[in-house]
């Protein structure tokens, strides 16, 4: 099956992405604009959810995960993520491997949660021990600790970014300088992998600017790589150093530039 936009179409030669996003997260797309090339078409749409309970926000997200897709009407996408890790630490591995299935069977192109996404990238890497840097609240951190423990990783540390409360939504408070302090100190050895989870918070420059001697990863990160690797789009990957793509450090650059674009 050709999940390509049509070749006469201007825009997306390299792949036209769907992604969901929680409704108040104001992180994925700008992130994703700067992962993926301007080759590349990115088509957001947002979780809806009503529930002031963060647990059941996570869970709807999900189990209506189907209805979202069928808002993108005829649009063939190439392929879709679902940018909402901490649904997958809830509902599990092998739930969220049904999900992917199904759905990809349903709407005939590849879709990937984040949490999958970057269950590829630890393997990719070779990564049995990591460090998890969270900024969920203790309940959504322990379900995260559980997934990955069961998905057979060796958490070594859960390290909490504070958050101003424990609803979920003031995640997208934080900047990725909130996330430096935890990534430049000794509790980094003995490691294969630090993984910073959500895709709320702002992770990129603290992944570009940080130094380790082991791969510092986000969900943003992973999933857009993911969906670039599905896809079939090797060319535009960092092929010796995944999960990042191709010309992304420089398209960050431009981001962070206070210059303005001509």
């Amino acid at each position: 099956m050709n999940y390509f936009p049509d070749s006469t179409y201007d825009y997306g030669n390299n792949g036209r992405m769907g992604v969901a996003t929680p409704q108040a997260n104001p992180t994925v797309e700008a992130e994703f604009s700067i992962l993926f090339p301007r080759t590349v078409s990115l088509q957001a749409s947002r979780l809806i959810c009503d529930a002031a309970d963060p647990k059941q926000r996570l869970m709807s997200y999900i189990q209506n995960l189907d209805k979202t897709l069928l808002g993108y009407g005829g649009m063939k996408l190439t392929s879709f993520g679902f940018a909402c890790t901490g649904s997958s630490y809830l509902v599990g591995a092998d739930a969220e491997q049904v999900i992917e299935e199904e759905l990809s069977d349903q709407f005939g192109y590849p879709v990937v949660l984040a949490a999958s996404a970057i269950r590829s990238a630890l393997q990719a890497v070779g990564a049995e021990r990591i460090v998890l840097v969270s900024p969920y609240p203790d309940w959504l951190s322990d379900a995260a600790h559980a997934y990955w423990t069961a998905s057979g990783f060796q958490v070594t540390n859960v390290r909490r970014v504070a958050t101003r409360t424990t609803n979920t939504e003031t995640i997208y408070e934080l900047s990725s300088a909130d996330a430096l302090p935890l990534l430049r100190d000794s509790m980094m050895t003995g490691v294969d992998a630090v993984l910073i989870s959500g895709t709320g918070m702002p992770t990129l420059s603290a992944i570009h600017d940080v130094k380790l001697n082991v791969p510092i990863i986000s969900s943003n990160l992973c999933l857009a790589w993911r969906l670039l690797q599905v896809a079939g789009k090797a060319e535009l990957l960092e092929t010796d150093h995944p999960p990042f793509i191709r010309g992304w450090g420089m398209r960050l650059s431009e981001a962070r530039s206070s210059s303005p674009a001509g």
